[in-house]
């Protein structure tokens, strides 16, 4: 398994290249949320983050009270332009009163059809609009208790599952020994009931501070090796055999060349071109 990271505004003060160089291989960037939030710090670190050389992903959090096409092309809109390797959709609100989430006192609830049916929708116009891989975010939990519903269509998409095996409370730690003495004491997440592989897995919530960003950062692993992450999205690796894809001007010169064969040929036959 290889490591990650998932960022958005709230994470500051961001080293990508001592990230890079501490074994961080891929981010998750916050792109939007619903239709009324484009994450202020999603340019730049999509930016920093591909100059330093990181597989970057960039997510959009699902609001089940606004419809799912104006999600999609709100999502859409703010990551045109910007250079990334995956998507993904971020499945997990149940709480229909923002007000009430922030006070801790939840009473108003979407059904698990609304949760699963707009979360179904943005995934599905998203990977439509798109070439590169689409993943869904979410946990045991949360499917399990408020959108056991959502099975039907998640087993369509990579997973990237939330689930976090410590105890609380916040730990200052450096790469290396977050590698050999935090590592989580358990070797995957737990799986929604329906649900048999997962894909990513965010396993340390925002308990860890380490070195490349002054806040707290939540780690992520990826379940393979890094080629075989590569290869999942279209990447080129080492050991990749075949021919690269041409160049804009190989091509052109390919065009040209097969139009030089075309006049040749037609003179032969006594055409006058």
């Amino acid at each position: 398994m290889i490591l990650g990271i998932d960022v958005c505004h709230w994470d500051t003060k961001i080293n990508w290249g001592t990230l890079k160089s501490s074994g961080v291989e891929f981010v998750f960037i916050k792109a939007t949320q619903g239709n009324y939030l484009v994450d202020p710090m999603l340019n730049q670190y999509c930016s920093d983050a591909n100059k330093a050389g990181l597989i970057v992903g960039l997510y959009h959090w699902c609001d089940p009270i606004i419809s799912a096409s104006r999600q999609a092309d709100y999502f859409l809109k703010a990551i045109s332009g910007l250079t990334y390797n995956m998507v993904s959709l971020d499945v997990e609100q149940y709480w229909a009163d923002w007000a009430e989430w922030s006070k801790h006192n939840i009473t108003k609830v979407f059904s698990s059809n609304q949760i699963s049916e707009n979360g179904r929708q943005v995934a599905a116009a998203v990977k439509t609009a798109i070439k590169t891989p689409a993943v869904v975010y979410t946990s045991s939990w949360f499917i399990n208790e408020h959108a056991p519903t959502a099975v039907n269509w998640l087993k369509d998409y990579p997973l990237w599952l939330a689930d976090y095996p410590y105890k609380t409370g916040r730990i200052s730690a450096t790469w290396e020994s977050f590698k050999t003495d935090n590592k989580p004491k358990v070797s995957a997440p737990s799986l929604p009931r329906g649900i048999t592989q997962w894909t990513f897995w965010q396993f340390t919530g925002d308990k860890f501070v380490l070195p490349g960003a002054a806040s707290a950062l939540d780690v992520n692993y990826y379940n393979g090796t890094l080629d075989d992450l590569k290869k999942m999205l279209g990447i080129r690796t080492e050991t990749d055999t075949r021919p690269a894809p041409p160049t804009t001007e190989e091509r052109v010169t390919s065009i040209e060349g097969r139009v030089t064969k075309l006049e040749n040929a037609a003179k032969k036959q006594g055409w006058t071109l």
